[in-house]
């Protein structure tokens, strides 16, 4: 195989850029389809670069926003039984694996398991580092890892900062690396896996981490369980869990924007998919999601998806 290879849909007509898509998420991560996109096909583009790296891949993607789905029949046929890490370096992605769900933006990390389904969203265009690591040097390096499993890695863990940024400099020095480096470079990174199988356990700064983070996903499942709930606001959300409003910002702190942006950032994407799929009109869709005002909605829709609701609408036609 190959020491690098790259990809680019900006080389595969616009019409095509999904299907290869789904195809070299299977080729370099893992099988995925595509359920639906917060773009038209015009506009998706996305580049991977694959670095190997022992038994490992380093693998850094760019894409624009869309969702995937990885079902049970894709796991079964899929051959490849890895574990990976991701580390996010802009963008936000929102991840739910067996009934576990998190959102992560720039400079989060998070172990998934290849044996796990469940859905992703890019909520906005992304760039990520990506370990690809074999379940058979898993199973020593982080013999405590269990199946069908997502966690996120504390920033302020030593080890999770010294892997990746470890990483991050491999990004830029492989393609150029002897075999004799990368060999050395493969070792070093198994060994900084080594100390992240102490989170697994449940000791280390992630476990007083644990309430916040369980929080944080409660309140991300109340919000998208309650979008078409014109009075949902903070001090609403903040009640409905028990807390002050200020706890409740603070658990959601690391979503990479105010809780008021990320809520409208939810409805327009729901709106987004009844416009593409539905064919309500354009003022029910938008009373629907909380959008009290057809001129508010508009602006709004227009600044997120550089078009206006109607355009939308006559496009997927």
């Amino acid at each position: 195989m190959d020491q690098e290879r790259r990809w680019s849909m900006s080389e595969i007509p616009p019409r095509d850029r999904f299907g290869a898509w789904c195809e070299l998420l299977s080729a370099t991560h893992l099988a995925f389809a595509i359920d639906t996109v917060s773009h038209p096909h015009r506009e998706f583009a996305a580049d991977v670069r694959e670095n190997r790296l022992g038994v490992m891949s380093l693998l850094r993607t760019s894409v624009f926003p869309h969702r995937g789905r990885r079902t049970r029949r894709q796991v079964m046929a899929n051959t490849r039984d890895v574990i990976g890490l991701h580390f996010i370096e802009s963008g936000r992605q929102a991840v739910e694996l067996d009934d576990e769900r998190v959102i992560l933006a720039p400079g989060d990390a998070m172990i998934w398991d290849g044996a796990a389904t469940g859905d992703y969203e890019i909520l906005e265009p992304l760039t990520k580092t990506t370990l690809i690591v074999p379940r058979s040097l898993a199973a020593t390096t982080l013999p405590s890892y269990r199946r069908s499993f997502v966690q996120t890695l504390p920033r302020d863990h030593s080890p999770t900062r010294n892997l990746i940024e470890v990483l991050s400099v491999l990004n830029g020095q492989l393609p150029t690396m002897a075999d004799g480096a990368r060999e050395a470079s493969a070792l070093l990174v198994t060994e900084l896996l080594r100390p992240l199988d102490r989170l697994q356990g449940g000791d280390g700064p992630d476990r007083a981490r644990r309430p916040a983070l369980q929080l944080r996903e409660r309140v991300l499942d109340y919000i998208d369980a309650n979008l078409d709930d014109v009075m949902l606001s903070p001090a609403m959300i903040a009640t409905a869990h028990g807390v002050s409003v200020r706890t409740l910002y603070s658990s959601v702190d690391g979503l990479g924007m105010s809780l008021g942006s990320y809520i409208r950032h939810r409805r327009l994407a729901r709106s987004y998919d009844d416009l593409l799929f539905g064919s309500d009109p354009v003022a029910v869709v938008a009373r629907r999601w909380g959008f009290v005002s057809p001129a508010n909605f508009s602006r709004v829709f227009r600044d997120r998806y550089g078009m206006p609701p109607g355009q939308l609408r006559r496009q997927r036609g």
